[in-house]
């Protein structure tokens, strides 16, 4: 994930979503999008139907044994406003002031 959009923190077998606030002053695909990915994170279903798959019992034992690093794909619908890529291409327009 973006460092921009939030981050993950792997302490063992335990893992913690760290996800920004949603700025109030920002456009509302901004908005949108990041509230979207804090519902999925936090394991609600977003607007667009996507879910996060949680790793299995077997895949998180495999990745510790092996010291690799787990990946959770959440398949938004593409015209989503939590599509890393349109979700990223907003944050920096907002961010360089043509957002608004």
């Amino acid at each position: 994930m973006s460092r921009e959009l939030g981050e993950t923190l792997h302490v063992r077998d335990r893992v913690a979503y760290v996800l920004p606030d949603v700025p109030h002053d920002a456009p509302a695909a901004v908005r949108e999008g990041i509230a979207r990915r804090r519902i999925t994170a936090t394991g609600g279903q977003c607007p667009c139907g996507a879910r996060m798959r949680r790793p299995s019992r077997a895949e998180r034992r495999q990745a510790q044994r092996t010291g690799g690093q787990l990946v959770v794909d959440v398949r938004h619908e593409s015209d989503c406003p939590a599509v890393t890529a349109t979700l990223t291409a907003a944050v920096r327009m907002w961010r360089a002031g043509g957002g608004r």
